[in-house]
C-alpha cells in the first residue's frame, strides 16, 4: 500500500506538466495562491466539509501539492471526529514529504506530523506517536527547522508519551525540558501575549500528565514554571483578563493536588480555598477538575456535590459517554457518592452506567465498523486513482506496441496484487466482527450482573418500607463495595489487554529479587484465600539472585496466575517454585485444584474463553499474562506433565537486555 500511495504522490505532482502548466507560470501561481485563499476561509469559517470538498478539487488541478492536500483532509477528517480517515491522510501527507528538502514540504511534513502525533497521543497510542515523533523532531533538527511551534509541540508529546510509557528518564526530562527552553526563548525574542499562551498550554499538558501518573514532586515543579509564565503574561499589553484568572485558578487547584499527593496536606487545603475564591471555581469545568483533589483528600463530601456538574460540564463540550467517559467520570461519581453515604444518587448512577454502557458498546461498535468501511473505500479508490494515473502517463509518453505490451504486463499484476489486498481485507474484516460480538457478549454479560446486584441492593438499602438489621445492612453495602470492585476490574482489564497489545515489549532496565516478588504475590493472595489452602515460595535460586527485567510486570503475571490457582483450588496448596536452567529462569506456579484438559490448554489462553461459563471472569486473564511474559521477552505456558492440577510455567531470559531504542522505534 505504501508503494501505491507513493505512486499516487508522484502521479498528482505531474498534473500540470500534463495540464501544460508550469509552476513558473505567473498564472499558474495566481491560482495556487487563490486556492490557499479560499481553503483558508474555509478554516477560519470551521467548515470542515468545504474543506473537504476545496482540497480535493484543488489538488486534482494540481494547485496543491500531495502533502498539503493531505494535511488540509487530514484536518477536516480529524474536525469531523473521523479519525482513521484522519490517521490515513495524514500518512500518506508524511509518506509524500518526509524525502523533500523542499521549504514549502518541510513546513507541511513538521504540521503533519505535529497533528498525528496529537492524535495518536489522545488515543493513547504512546509508542505509536512516538514512532512519528522522534523522527520527525530529528529530521527537523538536522534541518534547522527546531524552533518552530510544532517542532516544540513534539518534544512535549514525546516527554509525555515516555512517562505514560514509564520511561521517566533522562531522555524524558531533557525533552521537557527542551520544549520548556524553546517557549522561554520564542518568549525572549516575541514578549507577546501569544507567546506566553503557547508556553503556558505547553507547560499545563507537562504539569497534567504528571499529577495522572501520580509523580506530585514533578508536577509540583512543572506547576510552579506555569506560575511564572501566567504572572508574565499578565504583565503584557495584549493579554485578556479571563484567560490569566482561569489559569491562575488552575494553578491553584493543580498545586492542591500535588500538594496534597506530596502528604503536605495543610498547604494543599490552603491552596484549594484560594481555588474556591475564583470565578472558575463556580463553572462546571471547575466543580470536576476539583473532583480529582476532593478524592485524592478524602473528601467524598465535597467531591459528590462537585460531581453534580458533570452533565452540565459535558454539555457545554458536547461531550456524549463512550467506554473512557463511563471510566473516567461515571464510575467516579458512583464512588464518591457511594464513600459519601449519598446511596439515592449513588443508585441512579448505577443504572445510568447500565444505560449508557449498553450505548457507548453499540454506538462505538457502529462508529468503528464505519469508519473502517470509509477507510477501506478510501483505500480502494487511491489505488484506482493510482492506476488511472499510471496508464494517462504511459500512453502519453509511449507510441510503441512493445511498450503497450508492458504496460498491460504491469497493470495485471498491480491489480492481481489488488484482488489479494482486497481478500486478505474481507478476511480480516470477518475475523474483526467476529471479535466485536464476543467482545460484547462479554461485556454484556460480566458487567450487567454486578450492575444488576448493585442496582437491586441500592433499591433495598433505599427503601425507607424495608427494615435492615445493621448485619444485614453492613453485608448488602459489602456486597455493593465487593461488585463496584468487579466492574472497575472489568474496565481495566480491558485497558491493560489494549495497553499491552499497543506496545512491542517492555523496558528491562531493573534488577528484580524475584523471590521477593514471588513472596508479595503469596502475602498479596493471603486475604483471598482465608487460610484454606497453603501457599509458599519454594526457590532454588542462589543467594542474591537478580534478573535483569521489570519487577512490576512480573508482579502482575504472578498476581493473575494466583487469582487464578485460587479460583479453581478448593483443598490442598499453591506453590511458586523458582529456578534457574540453561540461562533461562523458570517461575512455575502449581496448585492442587481440578486441573485443565489437555484439549482445552492452549485454548485458555485465547481471548474471552473460559473451560467454565458459570465462573466470574471476562477470560482475558490468561491473555493479559501470556502477552506480558512475551513482552519481557519470554514465554508462558502450561505443563501438559503435572496432573494433579494446574502448573503455570514463566520462562524468562538471564540477562537479556532490551534498548531503549527498540521500545520506541
Amino acid at each position: 500500500m505504501r508503494k501505491n500511495l507513493l505512486i499516487l504522490a508522484l502521479s498528482i505532482t505531474l498534473i500540470p506538466i500534463l495540464n501544460g502548466c508550469s509552476k513558473d507560470d505567473a498564472d499558474f501561481k495566481k491560482r495556487c495562491e487563490e486556492a490557499e485563499r479560499v481553503v483558508y476561509e474555509a478554516y477560519l469559517d470551521k467548515d470542515y466539509k468545504r474543506i473537504l470538498t476545496l482540497t480535493d478539487s484543488v489538488r486534482k488541478d494540481g494547485l496543491f501539492s500531495e502533502g498539503k492536500a493531505c494535511y488540509w483532509m487530514g484536518y477536516a477528517y480529524d474536525r469531523l471526529m473521523r479519525k482513521r480517515m484522519a490517521e490515513l491522510y495524514w500518512k500518506t501527507g508524511i509518506a509524500a514529504v518526509e524525502n523533500s528538502t523542499d521549504d514549502e514540504d518541510v513546513r507541511v511534513y513538521a504540521g503533519i506530523t505535529n497533528r498525528l502525533t496529537g492524535l495518536l497521543t489522545t488515543w493513547t497510542e504512546y509508542e505509536a506517536a512516538l514512532k512519528v515523533a522522534i523522527p520527525a523532531t530529528e529530521r527537523l533538527k538536522s534541518l534547522g527547522r527546531d524552533t518552530t511551534s510544532e517542532y516544540t509541540n513534539m518534544l512535549i508529546y514525546i516527554g509525555c508519551c515516555r512517562s505514560r510509557l514509564g520511561l521517566s528518564d533522562k531522555n524524558t526530562f531533557n525533552s521537557l525540558e527542551e520544549a520548556y527552553r524553546a517557549h522561554l526563548n520564542n518568549i525572549k525574542h516575541h514578549p507577546n501575549a501569544i507567546s506566553y499562551r503557547d508556553a503556558i498550554v505547553g507547560v499545563i499538558n507537562i504539569s497534567y500528565n504528571y499529577l495522572e501518573i501520580a509523580d506530585y514532586e514533578n508536577a509540583r515543579v512543572w506547576i510552579e514554571r506555569m506560575k511564572q509564565l501566567i504572572d508574565g503574561y499578565e504583565k503584557q499589553a495584549d493579554m485578556r483578563p479571563d484567560y490569566a484568572e482561569k489559569q491562575q485558578a488552575r494553578y491553584d487547584i493543580y498545586m492542591a493536588r500535588a500538594l496534597e499527593g506530596l502528604g503536605r496536606k495543610d498547604e494543599a487545603a490552603e491552596a484549594y480555598r484560594k481555588f474556591c475564591e475564583t470565578d472558575f471555581f463556580k463553572t462546571a469545568e471547575g466543580n470536576i477538575l476539583a473532583s480529582d483533589y476532593l478524592r485524592l483528600a478524602g473528601r467524598w463530601q465535597d467531591a459528590a456535590d462537585n460531581f453534580g456538574s458533570m452533565n452540565e460540564m459535558m454539555k457545554a463540550y458536547g461531550t456524549s459517554y463512550s467506554l473512557e467517559n463511563i471510566q473516567k467520570m461515571l464510575l467516579k461519581k458512583y464512588e464518591v457518592n457511594m464513600k459519601a453515604g449519598r446511596l439515592d444518587t449513588a443508585r441512579a448512577v448505577s443504572i445510568s452506567i447500565t444505560e449508557q454502557l449498553d450505548s457507548a458498546i453499540t454506538l462505538s461498535r457502529s462508529a468503528e465498523a464505519r469508519e473502517e468501511a470509509a477507510v477501506h473505500q478510501k483505500e480502494l479508490e487511491m489505488t484506482a486513482e493510482n492506476e488511472r494515473y499510471m496508464r494517462q502517463q504511459h500512453i502519453t509518453r509511449l507510441a510503441i506496441m512493445a511498450a503497450v505490451i508492458l504496460l498491460l504486463f504491469v497493470y495485471i499484476v498491480v491489480r492481481h496484487r489488488v484482488q489479494a489486498r482486497l481478500a486478505k481485507a474481507l478476511e480480516h474484516a470477518k475475523e474483526s466482527d467476529r471479535m466485536k460480538t464476543a467482545f460484547v457478549q462479554h461485556i454484556s454479560h460480566e458487567i450487567r450482573t454486578p450492575l444488576n446486584i448493585i442496582t437491586g441492593f441500592a433499591q433495598v438499602v433505599s427503601n425507607p418500607d424495608y427494615e435492615l438489621s445493621k448485619e444485614d445492612r453492613n453485608r448488602i453495602m459489602a456486597d455493593i463495595s465487593h461488585n463496584t470492585t468487579e466492574i472497575t476490574n472489568f474496565v481495566n482489564e480491558l485497558l491493560e489487554l489494549s495497553e499491552s497489545e499497543s506496545q512491542s515489549v517492555y523496558q528491562l532496565d531493573e534488577d528484580v529479587d524475584v523471590a521477593a516478588i514471588c513472596q508479595e504475590a503469596i502475602e498479596a493472595s493471603e486475604a483471598a484465600n482465608q487460610g484454606r489452602l497453603a501457599l509458599s515460595v519454594n526457590s532454588e535460586l542462589p543467594e542474591g539472585y537478580r534478573l535483569k527485567s521489570n519487577a512490576a510486570a512480573i508482579r502482575k503475571i504472578l498476581d493473575r496466575l494466583m487469582s487464578n490457582a485460587l479460583k479453581f483450588t478448593v483443598n490442598g496448596s499453591v506453590t511458586i517454585r523458582l529456578k534457574s536452567e540453561k540461562g533461562q529462569l523458570k517461575i512455575e506456579v502449581e496448585d492442587t485444584g481440578k486441573g485443565i484438559p489437555h484439549d482445552q490448554q492452549e485454548r485458555v489462553f485465547e481471548r474471552f474463553y473460559k473451560i467454565d461459563s458459570f465462573v466470574q471472569g471476562m477470560g482475558l486473564g490468561l491473555t493479559v499474562a501470556r502477552r506480558s511474559a512475551q513482552l519481557l521477552g519470554g514465554t508462558l505456558t502450561i505443563d501438559p506433565t503435572y496432573t494433579t492440577g494446574c502448573r503455570f510455567v514463566i520462562t524468562l531470559p538471564e540477562n537479556k537486555q532490551i534498548g531503549l531504542k527498540k521500545v520506541i522505534s
